[in-house]
């Protein structure tokens, strides 16, 4: 065999090689567009139109999960377990910046909870609806829209 005929069979070669794995790479990027759009639609359901879920990326489920706490409520559990698994983690003392902020962010989801749910208590306290039973077109469960704009004739 000569050597350009060689040469050129490993360029022919090398480039089928490469070629394929172009295309297993491409398949393999539809495949995770794909599983990750699932994983977003899931995680709309699971959410259950929850828009603090969906603006903090946790739920309050993971968040007690990632505390080792029982109650989201109880507020004394929550702070003592978040402090030590704080301290815990701090890279400087060895831990994982990652496991730290999955920690932070756990602290802060329970924190909006709170939030929420001092927020509907007020709301029923003034005999108002509170925001998330009023549905997509403006209408009150047991009423007519909510619009401030509209103006009964």
């Amino acid at each position: 065999m000569s050597a350009p005929k060689a040469i050129i069979q490993m360029l022919m070669t090398g480039t089928r090689i490469i070629g394929r794995a172009f295309g297993d790479a491409y398949k393999q990027a539809g495949a995770n567009s794909t599983a990750a759009r699932a994983a977003a639609g899931n995680m709309k359901e699971s959410a259950d139109g929850d828009r603090m879920t969906q603006a903090s990326g946790i739920t309050v489920d993971e968040s007690t999960k990632i505390l080792n706490i029982q109650d989201p409520n109880n507020k004394e559990d929550m702070v003592k377990k978040f402090e030590h698994l704080f301290a815990s983690n701090d890279p400087k003392k060895g831990g994982s910046f990652y496991l730290q902020s999955k920690i932070i962010r756990a602290r802060e989801r329970i924190e909006m909870h709170w939030a929420q749910e001092k927020l509907k208590a007020q709301q029923e306290a003034a005999g108002e609806v509170p925001a998330e039973s009023i549905a997509p077109d403006g209408t009150k469960p047991d009423g007519p829209p909510s619009d401030s704009n509209s103006k009964p004739q």
